[in-house]
């Protein structure tokens, strides 16, 4: 075996750690046992609980909505139907006798007016209908070309493109006068043809047609209402038939601008125009640059100046040698 070297002494070992005595069991008693402790996983139906929102005050109720009786709210109701106050007071079951009196004590009413408003904004909502859409409308009208629903058209009369200026027929007039010619026992050559055949309505007058003097024929064309511009859509009243013949219904184009104009303010009592257009721009003419109507007192015709002008009027030569 090897020996150590002299001089060194052999290292202490150090001790092993002792293990921890188990404990001894008592008879008679039960030692709790732990158990492992899972965790539960998310599930996918599993909804993450949601956060409480806080929560709102409660609205407060209108008052003016409970102020309201079963006949206001009739008359409300029957209010909105044609916007006469009279007769919605009427029909509510207001006296005739009352009921123009009592249509302006509601109409005045602050509660009522707030339940008016509110009625004709879920009206609105319900229809569609809004002041832009009416307006438009009224602007359509206003705006639209009654020559798209009739036209007056000017062709050649029956002698323009005949020869000579002479009365024209179709192919099919010329065989039916050529019958009624041989029914009535004439000789067949004897019959006069006129113009000839080929006249056609659409061709232009001639303008040296004899008969018309290059004028023509006018005769009135309806268009058909199915290719109508919007514009012309609204214009379109509808189609009236007389002994005459047709008759084509518009509305008044006159009565939607005038409305248009009332909305926009054009007239002297909506923007407060107080002057007469006219006689500013007459006064403004002749005050300017006095190319305009500048008022003359004195007699245009007389030789002499007038007053206050510094012009010499220049004298005949025959009257100083006189």
């Amino acid at each position: 075996m090897a020996q150590r070297p002299a001089g060194k002494s052999e290292p202490q070992k150090k001790p092993a750690p002792k293990k921890p005595a188990a404990a001894k069991k008592v008879a008679g008693s039960a030692v709790p046992v732990k158990r492992p402790v899972v965790k539960k996983l998310p599930s996918a139906t599993t909804k993450p609980a949601l956060k409480k929102a806080p929560a709102k005050r409660a609205g407060v109720k209108r008052t003016d909505a409970q102020a309201l009786t079963a006949r206001e709210s009739k008359f409300i109701d029957e209010f909105l139907v044609d916007l006469n106050g009279t007769q919605a007071a009427i029909r509510a079951g207001y006296s005739a006798k009352t009921a123009r009196q009592i249509a302006s004590e509601n109409l005045s009413k602050p509660h009522i007016q707030v339940a008016i408003a509110e009625a004709r904004k879920q009206q609105q909502e319900r229809t569609q209908i809004t002041a832009d859409a009416m307006l438009q409308q009224a602007w359509l009208i206003a705006t639209a070309d009654a020559r798209e629903l009739i036209e007056t058209k000017v062709a050649c009369c029956r002698h323009c493109w005949g020869e000579n200026f002479r009365y024209q027929r179709t192919v099919s007039e010329m065989n039916h006068a050529r019958e009624s010619w041989r029914a009535e026992g004439k000789a067949p050559e004897d019959f006069d043809e006129e113009g000839g055949i080929g006249f056609n309505p659409h061709r232009p007058p001639h303008p040296d047609c004899t008969a018309c003097v290059g004028d023509g024929y006018a005769r009135e064309v309806i268009k058909d209402t199915r290719f109508l511009s919007p514009a012309a859509a609204q214009l379109y009243a509808g189609v009236k038939r007389t002994k005459e013949g047709l008759q084509v219904l518009t509305h008044s184009k006159e009565a939607f601008a005038e409305k248009i104009w009332k909305y926009l303010g054009m007239y002297e009592r909506d923007n407060q125009q107080k002057s007469d257009p006219l006689a500013a721009l007459l006064h403004r003419i002749s005050k300017e640059n006095g190319n305009g109507f500048a008022p003359i007192a004195d007699d245009p015709e007389r030789t002499g100046p007038r007053a206050g002008s510094t012009l010499q009027v220049k004298q005949d030569p025959t009257d100083e040698e006189d």
